[in-house]
């Protein structure tokens, strides 16, 4: 499977907007890939087809846009005539805040019980993506603020249609509360060998209540989130060709 480094084309701003492509002759595929952006295939004409990696075969016609999560790997195939765009852009470029930073990955390995891969009919979304595009292209005076703007309407839509995970829900939770000292440690130190009864202590809690109140928080064990968290770290360094 091949890792996609996406290169932004849009001045000052950190994202790939690639509006309408018609295919004229024959189905474009493209092979099983994943990337850390956020991906949007607003479908103009035709039909177009996005692949999860278990095979499942997502179905797109006009007026719909194929959204796909954050490193989820994924192949499309588009039939003849198919018109189409493109957008991507990191979801932590626009949102990276400090609650974001702290929650990051109990936000993912919450969101992986729900699918990578969306079919969405939403008028308001497809709206917001084309105005990236005409800003994009017309370029009139301060068009990045403007499409940046619309940026924020569509990860508004997501988060308040649940598609994506709203990290300052889990962050205000009264178990996340107690444990956040411990999911700031477990993100800088993930690489050491991190002990229960050391992280334990760290939080003035007995290790097995620490145990309790930590898979209550998360829904998984704290070695399962440790292991999770160094996986993804794991694949970022993978991503960007390190060792």
């Amino acid at each position: 499977m091949r890792n996609e480094v996406v290169k932004r084309n849009v001045k000052m701003l950190s994202i790939y907007a690639g509006p309408g492509t018609l295919v004229h002759e024959g189905r474009r595929i493209s092979a099983l890939h994943r990337h850390d952006e956020l991906e949007f295939l607003p479908i103009y004409q035709g039909t177009f087809h996005c692949y999860s990696e278990d095979g499942t075969c997502y179905d797109a016609h006009a007026g719909d846009v194929i959204f796909v999560n954050s490193g989820v790997p994924h192949a499309t195939a588009c039939e003849d005539e198919t018109q189409c765009g493109l957008l991507q852009f990191k979801q932590k470029d626009f949102l990276d805040t400090e609650i974001e930073r702290v929650v990051r990955y109990s936000s993912r390995l919450d969101s992986l019980s729900e699918a990578g891969v969306r079919v969405l009919h939403d008028p308001a979304l497809f709206e917001a993506i084309n105005r990236i595009f005409k800003e994009i292209s017309e370029k009139q005076v301060a068009y990045e603020m403007f499409a940046k703007a619309r940026v924020y309407d569509i990860l508004g839509i997501l988060y308040r249609d649940g598609i994506l995970t709203d990290a300052e829900r889990i962050y205000n939770s009264k178990e996340v509360q107690k444990i956040l000292p411990a999911l700031s440690y477990i993100n800088e130190k993930y690489a050491e060998d991190i002990d229960l009864s050391e992280i334990s202590t760290l939080l003035g809690f007995d290790p097995s209540y620490f145990c309790r109140i930590f898979k209550s928080a998360i829904g998984a064990t704290f070695t399962e989130y440790l292991n999770f968290v160094r996986i993804c770290k794991a694949e970022k360094m993978i991503a960007k060709g390190e060792n």
